[in-house]
């Protein structure tokens, strides 16, 4: 039975609002994952800034498609 990796959270802001994800490492891959998507890439020597630049690419591709609206705090519970 293989562990499931240990979840770290990553926050990110953008115009004065902060948004939360999660990232995992695993078999040397960085996952982030968050209500607006999820993106992988090799992990670098420091995981925690690949994390924030993965997740900032994420919200990116939410806010040209939309996603965040002005009235959403970004601190939306994980579902």
């Amino acid at each position: 039975m293989s562990k499931k990796p240990q979840e770290y959270p990553v926050t990110v802001e953008i115009e004065g609002k902060r948004y939360t994800g999660f990232y995992t490492v695993s078999a040397g891959i960085i996952t982030v994952e968050s209500d607006w998507g999820e993106l992988r890439a090799h992990v670098g020597a420091k995981p925690e800034l690949t994390a924030s630049r993965l997740f900032l690419e994420i919200l990116r591709g939410a806010k040209s498609r939309g996603e965040l609206d002005d009235d959403e705090s970004g601190d939306k519970p994980r579902i």
